[in-house]
This record gives C-alpha cells, structure tokens and sequence, in this order.
C-alpha cells in the first residue's frame, strides 16, 4: 500500500514564486532575466527555469552586494521566495534595474513584524537566506541559531519580540520557546512556522501504526524538508524512513515495504511525487 500525505507537493508561497516567474519570462521575452539565489529550494524547479531562459544565481561563492552592482539597466532580476536584504533593491534602484520580489507572504509578514518591535530574538538557521534577510531588517537583532548555545548575556531587554525562521520544526522551537522562557519570562513570543510547513510535520507525527516506510521527497538545500527528515527519525525510530531527492533515488533502492507513506517539502514539485509514486507502484508489483 502507498499512501500520500495531505497537504503535498508546493504550497501557495512556491505556487506565487514560481507564477511570478513564469510571468516574468512571458512579460520581457527579450530581457536576460536571473534569479538573484535559489528561487525555491528545489533542483527540479531550477531546471523548469532554465528551460524558461532563466538564469540562476548561487550566491553561496560570491559576494551579492558587488554582483548587484554588475547588473545592467536592460535585465530583470527575481528575488527569492525567501526573502532579501532592502539594500539588495536600493542597489538596483540606484542603477535603473528592475526587479521582481517572489518573496513569500508568510516571510514577509514575519519581516513587518520585526520592523516593528524595539529588540528581537530571531530563531533560525545559520546561513539559510530566510534568516540572512531577517537579521538586516531591524538594529536590534539577536541571533538564536538553532545550532548554537545563545548567549542571553546580549539581551538589552526584558521584553523582545521573539520570532522565527518560518521552516523549522514545531517542536524543536516549542522547546526553545520554553528555553527562552525561563530565561526571559517577559519575552513576546510570536510562532511564525508557515502552516504549511506545520501541517505536514503534524501528520508525520500523527502515522497509524502500521505505516512501516516513510518517504519523504524533497531537496536536502530545503530546510523544511530536512526538518521532516529529521523528525520522521524521531518520532519512529523503528520505520524505514527515506528520503528522495527525484525518481533515480527510488529506481536505485532496493526498498520493499508493506504499507508506505509520501510525503514533501514545500518546494517539491508534484510531477516528482508522483514520478517517485508511480516507481513505487512498479517495484511494489515485482513481490506482490
């Protein structure tokens, strides 16, 4: 038996991204268009731009402030569904150059928020380019990263606003939350874990008993599917749990099962699901 979990596949901030590009592409057909990073965090995704004639930046080897200052006045540039720096636009403003922010609804929201408080805890990733942008939107930012033991010692209040990177895992931030509030009784908690990315952790947590494989499909760049992985592990330590990038992974296994569950990160298109189902389905008819 292969069962997907529901809600699967792209949720709405990847749908609007991705849209967005899609109309970009169509709305300046003799424009060299780039995405400024990684749209979503998806290889899949990725080549369905470039097929669109969109390029991809990395950003991970070189500095963004002196690749936006190379940009000229007749290419477009896309902002990630993950959100940027606002010197990142000034840069482009400066120089004529338009630009399209993919930014995801949810993020945005969390960024308004931390404008407008005094002092902020954020939580999240090292790194991750949510957190990058969120730490540039107000002076009084104290990072907690996830990995790291904080330093509370910093805190020039007792009472920030506390918020977070808006892919973790819902108990892993409950448990810092608690942390916190020991330490700083007074500190406004706000949870920003998207609810698509809550849904999702929720019904791996929720798996009837004999469900025995969990697969999850998904790029390892995209921390909310990591974060499933890691808590598909910790809640059923005892179930085969997997986790595929694209259909190779499947066709390369040697899984057998009785009774599997799929399911995704945010950003994993729904074709790849089901290219994954359907080689699930082929090795399934082998020992049946």
């Amino acid at each position: 038996m292969i069962e997907l979990l529901e809600p699967i596949g792209h949720c709405f901030g990847v749908i609007n991204a991705i849209e967005l590009a899609k109309r970009t592409a169509k709305q300046f057909p003799n424009n060299k268009i780039y995405v400024f990073g990684l749209l979503v965090h998806n290889d899949e995704v990725t080549k369905e731009l470039d097929v669109l004639g969109i390029t991809t930046i990395d950003l991970t080897s070189i500095d963004p402030i002196e690749r936006l200052k190379l940009f000229k006045n007749d290419e477009i540039v896309i902002f990630t569904a993950h959100g940027h720096p606002e010197k990142y636009e000034h840069i482009l403003k400066e120089n004529n150059v338009t630009f399209i922010d993919a930014t995801c609804g949810r993020v945005k929201r969390c960024f308004s928020l931390i404008k407008k408080a005094e002092h902020v805890i954020y939580i999240g990733k090292n790194n991750h380019p949510e957190a990058v942008a969120a730490l540039t939107m107000n002076d009084h930012m104290y990072f907690y990263d996830i990995n790291k033991k904080f330093d509370y010692e910093q805190v020039a209040t007792d009472k920030p606003l506390v918020i977070n990177q808006t892919t973790l895992s819902f108990l892993e931030l409950k448990t810092i939350h608690e942390e916190i509030k020991k330490h700083i009784p007074n500190a406004e908690i706000v949870d920003e874990i998207c609810n698509a990315t809550l849904l999702r952790q929720q019904e791996i947590m929720n798996l009837n008993d004999d469900v025995d494989t969990i697969i999850i499909v998904g790029s390892k760049k995209s921390s909310n599917t990591m974060k499933l992985y890691e808590l598909a592990f910790s809640a059923h330590p005892n179930k085969q749990i997997y986790l595929w990038e694209n259909i190779t992974d499947c066709q390369n296994s040697n899984i057998k099962f009785n009774h599997a569950v799929i399911t995704s990160g945010t950003s994993t298109p729904i074709t790849t699901i089901n290219e994954i189902k359907n080689c699930l389905e082929r090795k399934e008819a082998l020992w049946m």
